[in-house]
């Protein structure tokens, strides 16, 4: 069974969970930026958690090539025929999912299905591009929530000495805005500006998703699922693991307000 691409209007590519312990081949986990709508999606149509989907960030409209069991992050799961179009949009959130039943058909590299564009695995899809669906199978059939805020929960990060004294004081003080040119690598936040300490020097160390760095401009970055394996700015923040896919799903222009953990 499959689908066919007919449209795909900003980035699509097909996501899992992510690949975990292959850092040190300067591979990052990857996997879907909101892993709990992807969840939600695989449930709806009972494949396990970790299936692979579709990451939809703009629009997608496929085109049902036999009858085929489909879902979205919504939670809905319907059975395309034959001829059948649907369309998926990101809407007020950064990105959609859809699920297809039994999984995507795509090959396991590094123990992981994703595309992985920065590591060259797989790509994004175009139109004309044939979805195939695999042989996942075991779902839990409990169907998955997802609690939005724009209010995220962070974690003082190691390099609280490069930066002013006030500086976590100004990253919590007021909402920063989600920059457009962001992308799976780093989401750019304008906002604030956080000064460096006199006399700080860089220097590379490992860097984890959801990690806060502030280039010389002051303006964070937070790390995303393809983020470099090292790099050298200073983090001054890390955002919550439980809260990462609260703050990946905020929309591209819209708000985020930042909260220290107590």
């Amino acid at each position: 069974m499959s689908l066919v691409v007919v449209k795909a209007i900003g980035l699509v590519t097909v996501q899992d969970l992510g690949r975990r312990g292959s850092m040190h081949f300067a591979v990052p986990p990857g996997g879907a930026l909101v892993p709990e709508l992807l969840v939600a999606a695989n449930r709806a149509v009972r494949n396990p958690d970790d299936a692979a989907g579709l990451e939809v960030q703009g629009q997608l409209v496929v085109r049902a090539e036999a009858d085929i069991d489909v879902a979205t992050d919504r939670g809905e799961m319907r059975e395309l025929v034959a001829g059948d179009e649907l369309t998926i949009e990101s809407g007020l959130r950064r990105c959609a999912y859809l699920a297809i039943g039994g999984g995507i058909d795509a090959p396991v590299i590094l123990g992981g299905r994703g595309t992985l564009l920065c590591a060259e695995l797989g790509g994004p899809l175009r139109a004309g591009d044939i979805v195939r669906s695999g042989e996942a199978s075991g779902g839990d059939p409990r169907p998955a929530s997802f609690n939005e805020s724009s209010t995220v929960t962070l974690v003082a990060g190691p390099d609280l000495d490069a930066f002013a004294s006030d500086a976590l004081a100004r990253l919590v003080s007021a909402p920063y805005r989600v920059l457009p040119s962001s992308d799976r690598v780093g989401t750019r936040l304008a906002g604030a500006a956080l000064s460096r300490a006199a006399g700080y020097r860089e220097r590379s160390r490992p860097m984890v998703i959801g990690a806060l760095e502030v280039p010389g401009d002051g303006q964070p970055i937070v790390l995303g699922p393809e983020h470099p394996t090292t790099g050298g700015y200073p983090i001054i923040a890390v955002i919550a693991t439980a809260e990462l896919g609260r703050f990946f799903a905020i929309r591209l222009g819209g708000s985020v307000q930042f909260a220290l953990r107590d």
